[in-house]
Formats: structure tokens, C-alpha cells, sequence
């Protein structure tokens, strides 16, 4: 058996086996490029298995009221994901949907109402206005406009079991101050937060910041939701669900996971009670809650908020990416694997293998596959 620390005849390596990494895996080897992907944990760890999986077509951007490169962008992308679903290109008809449609509705508020009317105004996919005797029984109640928006919602650990049971052979596990700058002639990071430690190690300044959050799971006889409240420009609440069980766990995102980040387990438990009491008509039923804290990771913007677009730095033999959000990561994975192939000689050797002997990642779990909840209330 050759040692995992031998160098690799490939053109790629790819750190980091979230949805960005293995997207870009899957782009290289459509393109004919010999590319391998490394990770440390495991797959779809930390950002990938936290993320609410909405395939977001710019609309949140443009309630905020950016109408620009970011909406365009991420309505561009949700085009992409919808010809790849129904298995056209990277063909993802394996990976679970579990919406094919959220739901859109305001606080009270004139200046909600406003925004609604300006989304659907600007909106490349328009929203559709939802007649009281349609809407699903946890908005029954709600007293203004109801919205239904084309965005589907996906497991985002299906979509990573799909993409790393396709290129099984081409990913392994190795162990953490690896040098795989070795290894190829070219260098994707794709690892998150990881980038920060990985450009460091390779001699490249790859500015990030971290926005966190505490996202919020509630569990119990719920029924399954999916959609945003918004309060003017804010997204005030965002809850997308999966069933687990003969229960349903709501994810709870939005303005309030951003506030949460202050504020202690107990003291955001009550935050997010209260916050679903104001924005929901009905009362839930007894459920146990669970919080936990993640990172999103970015490349550094110069007033530390969520940067417009999505992100691919160049360094020499090096690209450092960040997708910024899920739905984006396929347009980046184009674009580097476009750049790639285009850049390789036209005659090179047979395609790459990791070493027999090589460890395989696990996929990671689901918050609530491992968080303790609280009792029922």
C-alpha cells in the first residue's frame, strides 16, 4: 500500500466535503479534470448539515432591496438547481425535496405591506397571492396578504449523500495538518471556516469573516411549514421543516437566529416563543426546543455584512471559494471548472485514485440527530 502522504499525479485537489466542495468535484470531473477531494470531519459538516436547504431565487435580496448582481445571481442559480432536480446536467433526481414551494407573509405593519408590494414588483420569479380558503392550516389566521413563492426546499445531506456516492472513489478522509498543497497542480479550498487555516498553511492571504447564529429547533405534533415572515425590510422569522419520526422538527432561521447569538440558551428560547406567538395565528402545540450555534463563513467585507455575491479568489495555483449561500454553490462550481479545464494540456495521464488504505468521511447528522431538546412545553 502506497502512503496517503505520496505525492498525486492529479490536476485538482478540492479541501472540503460540504455542498460547495463536492459540487466542485462533480463540475471538474464532468469537465474531464483528474480532481480529488479531501476532508477532515465529515462530509457536510458544520455549514452544509445547518443549512435550512430553501433554493432561495433572489427573493429575500430583493425585499431587502437589492435588485442587483446578488438577486440576478441567485435567481440564475435557481434555475440551474431546477433543470438539475429533473435530471438534466448534474443530475440530482436522488436528493429529497421536501417543499416545492414556500410561503411568504408580513407582521402587521403598513411598512410590511409595502415591501410585499415592492417584491412583487421587482422580483424576476413573482410571487402568487394565496386566497384565504388555500392556504395551508398554520397561516389560516393570518389577517394580510399571503404569498406563494417558487422556491423548493431541499435535505441538504441528501444532496451531499448523492454528490459523494457518485465520486465515492475520488474522496477521502485524512487527518488535520495534512499538506495537500503537494499534491495537485492546482488547489481548490472549499472548506468554509476551514479556509482560514488552509490558505494560511499555503502562503495565501484569504481575508474571512464570521457571522453567527443560533438557529432554533422546535420538535413535537407539528405540521410540516415552510416559508418566511417578513417586517419590512427583515426577515423576520424563516422556518422550513423535516419529519423525524411521527414528529416534526421546524428549523428556525431568519432575524431571530441573528439575535440569538447574544442572548443565552434559556433567554433565546423564550425570544423564539414569543417571536412565533406574534407571527403565527395559532397556537402551537407542546413542543421540546433545542439551539445551537454555527458560523456562516465569508470572504471579509469591509462593513462585515453578508457580501453580495458569491466568491472565488485567485493566488497562483490556488482558488479560494466561498459560496456565500447553498444555492450559489453550483454557479461557482461552473465557473472554476470551466476555468480549470480550459487552462489543462490536452494530453495528460489516465484519471487519479486516492491510495488503497485511505479512510473514507462519514456524512455528517442533522442538528436535531444529536442535540439534547428540552422538555415539552
Amino acid at each position: 500500500m502506497s502512503d496517503a502522504r505520496d505525492p498525486l499525479d492529479v490536476d485538482a485537489l478540492v479541501c472540503g466535503g460540504g455542498v460547495a466542495g463536492l459540487f466542485i468535484l462533480d463540475a471538474l470531473v464532468a469537465r474531464g479534470v483528474r480532481a480529488l477531494l479531501c476532508e477532515t470531519t465529515a462530509l457536510g459538516s458544520a455549514q452544509t448539515t445547518a443549512s435550512q436547504g430553501i433554493l432561495h431565487a433572489g427573493t429575500k435580496y430583493s425585499l431587502g432591496g437589492l435588485v442587483g448582481d446578488d438577486a440576478q445571481e441567485a435567481a440564475r442559480a435557481a434555475e440551474m438547481w431546477e433543470a438539475m432536480l429533473d435530471g438534466d446536467g448534474c443530475d440530482l433526481r436522488g436528493v429529497r425535496v421536501l417543499s416545492r414551494e414556500c410561503y411568504l407573509w408580513r407582521s402587521a405593519g403598513l411598512v410590511a405591506a409595502a415591501s410585499l408590494t415592492a417584491a412583487k414588483a421587482t422580483l424576476r420569479t413573482r410571487p402568487e397571492a394565496v386566497a384565504a380558503g388555500e392556504r395551508p392550516a398554520w397561516l389560516a389566521g393570518v389577517a394580510g396578504e399571503v404569498l406563494r413563492l417558487p422556491e423548493r426546499v431541499i435535505d441538504p445531506m441528501s444532496l451531499v449523500s448523492v454528490l459523494a456516492a457518485r465520486h465515492a472513489e475520488r474522496i477521502r478522509k485524512i487527518e488535520p495538518g495534512y499538506s495537500p498543497a503537494l499534491l495537485s497542480r492546482t488547489l481548490i479550498l472549499a472548506a468554509g471556516a476551514g479556509n482560514e487555516e488552509l490558505a494560511r498553511a499555503v502562503g495565501v492571504d484569504a481575508p474571512m469573516q464570521r457571522r453567527p447564529l443560533r438557529q432554533a429547533l422546535l420538535r413535537g405534533k407539528l405540521p410540516m411549514a415552510f416559508g418566511h415572515c417578513i417586517d419590512g425590510a427583515r426577515t423576520r422569522v424563516t422556518v422550513t421543516s423535516e419529519r423525524v419520526g411521527d414528529e416534526v422538527v421546524w428549523q428556525i432561521g431568519g432575524e431571530v437566529a441573528e439575535a440569538g447569538v447574544a442572548m443565552s440558551p434559556d433567554t433565546f428560547e423564550r425570544h423564539v416563543r414569543a417571536e412565533l406567538a406574534q407571527v403565527l395565528p395559532t397556537p402551537l402545540p407542546p413542543c421540546s426546543f433545542a439551539s445551537y450555534l454555527v458560523d456562516r463563513a465569508e470572504p471579509r467585507t469591509p462593513s462585515g455584512r453578508r457580501p453580495p455575491r458569491s466568491h472565488i479568489g485567485a493566488a497562483g495555483a490556488v482558488r479560494v471559494v466561498w459560496p456565500v449561500k447553498l444555492v450559489l454553490a453550483p454557479v461557482v462550481a461552473a465557473d472554476i471548472a470551466e476555468s480549470i479545464a480550459a487552462s489543462l494540456p490536452p494530453t495528460r495521464a489516465t484519471d487519479a485514485r486516492w491510495p488503497e488504505g485511505t479512510p473514507r468521511p462519514p456524512i455528517a447528522a442533522r442538528p436535531w440527530e444529536f442535540i439534547t431538546f428540552g422538555a415539552r412545553t
